[in-house]
């Protein structure tokens, strides 16, 4: 029997897309603004800013590129997850103990609990729901058997033991996943 690759769009329904359009936007008049001010005072800082605020703004149109292209993709024995230029995580589907549907948690004053050696499978920068408390809507959770290696930002590596799934037919994706491991038992037990 043959398994094919299957790809689950993320970023469709996401927040993400607002934030990025606002943050455009926002590089841009800051950049005009910026540049004509400090071309007058400052010359060579002007010229320094000019280059910082085209660089963000390449980069987060790469970034919202690399999200829109590479959804997250189920393979033979591995899932795939790669949000944007900025995380990542590879695992095999027998690393996968359960999956459960999930719910963000809240400390006494209302705040969001954020757990550690959590990998958040969002399209939403997570410093923006740590800062704000603005996030996709939570949906399922993944727990790993065993921690496996997560890559943030800047390469950074992270044990993660868990996967919050925040994506666009999440059901679709879990669903999968279940038929998957089912198989693989199967298979295991025939053997």
């Amino acid at each position: 029997m043959m398994i094919q690759n299957d790809s689950y769009l993320f970023h469709k329904n996401s927040n993400y897309f607002y934030l990025f359009l606002a943050l455009i936007h926002e590089q841009i008049i800051e950049m005009i603004v910026f540049h004509i001010y400090l071309k007058k005072e400052e010359p060579d800082i002007a010229l320094i800013m000019l280059v910082l605020h085209i660089y963000s703004v390449i980069y987060m149109l790469g970034d919202y590129n690399l999200l829109r292209n590479n959804p997250f993709r189920i393979t033979k024995d591995k899932v795939v997850m790669k949000i944007g230029a900025r995380r990542s995580l590879y695992f095999d589907l027998s690393q996968i103990d359960y999956i459960q549907p999930a719910s963000i948690k809240y400390n006494k004053s209302g705040g969001i609990i954020n757990e550690k050696k959590v990998f958040h499978a969002t399209a939403f920068p997570r410093i923006l729901t740590i800062i704000f408390g603005i996030s996709d809507e939570l949906k399922y959770e993944i727990i790993l058997k065993q921690p496996v290696d997560a890559r943030g930002y800047f390469g950074q590596k992270q044990k993660t033991n868990k996967v919050l799934l925040y994506m666009d037919n999440s059901s679709e994706f879990v669903n999968e996943l279940q038929n998957r491991l089912d198989i693989t038992a199967t298979t295991t037990k025939l053997v």
